[in-house]
C-alpha cells in the first residue's frame, strides 16, 4: 500500500466517522440519509469497477468478472435508491441482509487466509462484529431509534477498521 493510499484510507475513515456521528445526532432524518449513503457508496464502487474494466481489466485474465461486478454494484445502487419510498421495515431488512452477507464474505476470506498461513485474525474479527451487528439489527427491527444507533455503531466500527488497516504493515512477498 502506497503512502497516498494510506492517507486516502485515513481520510475516508475520518469522513465515515463524521457521517456516523451526524446520523446519531439526526435520528429522524437518519433513514433517508442511510439509504442515500448506501446508494452513493454502491454507485461509486460500481463506476470505479467499470472504469477499471474499461481502462485496464479488459486486457487481463478474469477482467470480464470485474465488468460483471461493476454492473452488479451499479444495479444494486439503483435498486437501493428506489427503496426510498417503501416502508422502513423493508429497508432495514435489505440493509441487514447486505451487512450479514458482507460479514459472511469477511469470515470466508479470513478462513482462506488462515489456510494459506496469512494474516487472518483482524478480518475474522471484523466479520464476526459485522455478523453480530446484523443479528442485533434483526432483534431490534421494530425500534427505529435502536436500529439507527446499531447501524451507526457498525459504521463507526468500519471507519475504525479502515483507519487501523491504513497503519498496518503490508506483507512483502518475495519469490526466490
Amino acid at each position: 500500500m502506497t503512502i497516498v493510499q494510506r492517507v486516502r484510507d485515513i481520510i475516508v475513515g475520518l469522513v465515515m466517522l463524521a457521517l456516523a456521528l451526524f446520523l446519531l445526532v439526526s435520528e429522524e432524518a437518519a433513514y433517508p440519509a442511510i439509504v442515500a449513503i448506501y446508494t452513493l457508496v454502491l454507485e461509486i464502487a460500481g463506476f470505479r469497477l467499470l472504469w477499471y474494466y474499461l481502462t485496464m481489466a479488459r486486457h487481463m485474465v478474469g477482467g470480464l468478472r470485474i465488468l460483471f461486478q461493476g454492473a452488479i454494484y451499479v444495479d444494486m445502487g439503483l435498486f437501493t435508491a428506489s427503496l426510498i419510498n417503501v416502508p422502513q421495515m423493508y429497508i432495514l431488512i435489505y440493509l441487514t441482509g447486505t451487512l450479514a452477507f458482507s460479514a459472511v464474505v469477511d469470515l470466508l476470506r479470513a478462513r482462506e487466509s488462515k489456510g494459506i498461513q496469512s494474516a487472518w485474525k483482524l478480518k475474522a474479527f471484523q466479520g464476526a462484529v459485522k455478523l453480530l451487528i446484523a443479528l442485533i439489527c434483526l432483534i431490534y427491527m421494530h425500534s427505529p431509534a435502536m436500529v439507527v444507533d446499531v447501524f451507526c455503531a457498525g459504521y463507526i466500527f468500519s471507519a475504525l477498521m479502515r483507519i487501523v488497516g491504513a497503519f498496518r504493515r503490508a506483507p512483502v512477498i518475495t519469490i526466490s
